[in-house]
C-alpha cells in the first residue's frame, strides 16, 4: 500500500535565505489528498498553490493553519512579432545595479508584500535578488530593459519554453509610469525574439493597474490560482 501523501515538502535554500528561516514549497503529487504534511518544530515557512476551484485543498490548507495572501490571475494572448519598441533592449551586464535598485522598491502587490507576516524589507530584498539572479544565470532567458535618456526606466524578466514566452518578472519606475513602458519593452521581445506564438503572464487579483493594462493589450483570463502561506 502506498502511503505517499497527496502533497509533499520541497525545500528552498535560496528563499531559506532570503527570509531567515527554513522555506519550502508544498507541491502536488498526484494522490488523493488527505492530509497536509508540515515540517518538523522549529520556525518554518511553507507556501502552496491551489486552483481557485479546488475547493477540497483549499479548506484543508486553511484549516491546517495556512493564511490565504494572493489570488493570482494567469493571462495570455496570442504574440504580436510584428509589434515596434520606442525604448526597448536587451539588458547588459553593466544595467545590474540599475535593474537591482529598481526591484528593490518597484514592488507592493508580490505575494512577500501582501503577507503580513513579512516585513516589507524582506519582500523588497527578495524582488531584487530575484532580478540579480538574471545576470547570474539563475533565472530566466530574456531580460528587456527601458532606457530613456540614459536611465533604466524598466525591465522585464522572461522565460521561453518553446513558442511560449512568460513573463516572470515586470517593473516601471515610478517616474516613468502611464508612457506603456511595460507595453513597449514586451513589443521588444515579441519583435526580437524568433518563433513565438504565446505571451503569458501572471499577476496579483489585487494589481488593478497591472490587471487594466494587460487587458489593454489583448490579454485574456485563463485561469485562477489561490497562493497560501504557512508561518512557523
Amino acid at each position: 500500500m502506498n502511503d505517499a501523501p497527496a502533497m509533499a515538502l520541497q525545500p528552498d535554500s535560496w528563499l531559506s535565505g532570503m527570509i531567515g528561516k527554513p522555506a519550502w514549497h508544498l507541491t502536488p503529487t498526484g494522490r488523493e489528498l488527505d492530509r497536509v504534511p508540515l515540517p518538523g518544530d522549529g520556525p518554518c515557512f511553507v507556501d502552496v498553490k491551489a486552483p481557485a476551484n479546488d475547493v477540497e485543498t483549499v479548506g484543508r490548507v486553511e484549516n491546517a493553519g495556512f493564511r490565504l495572501v494572493d489570488t493570482n490571475l494567469q493571462l495570455e494572448r496570442p504574440a504580436w512579432p510584428v509589434a515596434r519598441s520606442r525604448t526597448g533592449r536587451f539588458a547588459m551586464p553593466d544595467d545590474r545595479a540599475a535593474v537591482e535598485r529598481l526591484a528593490e522598491s518597484a514592488f507592493t502587490y508580490s505575494r512577500f508584500h501582501l503577507d503580513p507576516l513579512i516585513p516589507r524589507s524582506t519582500a523588497d530584498r527578495i524582488k531584487r535578488a530575484w532580478a540579480g539572479n538574471y545576470f547570474d544565470g539563475r533565472r530566466g532567458d530574456h531580460m528587456v530593459v527601458s532606457e530613456i535618456d540614459g536611465e533604466i526606466a524598466g525591465f522585464l524578466q522572461l522565460f521561453q519554453q518553446g513558442d511560449l514566452l512568460v513573463i516572470d518578472l515586470v517593473a516601471v519606475n515610478s517616474r516613468f509610469r502611464g508612457r506603456g513602458l511595460a507595453s513597449d519593452m514586451l513589443a521588444f521581445a515579441e519583435s526580437t525574439i524568433p518563433d513565438l506564438g504565446r505571451v503569458k503572464v501572471g499577476t496579483q487579483a489585487a494589481n488593478a493597474r497591472a490587471l487594466h493594462a494587460y487587458s489593454r493589450d489583448k490579454f485574456r483570463i485563463i485561469s485562477a490560482t489561490y497562493v497560501f502561506h504557512y508561518h512557523g
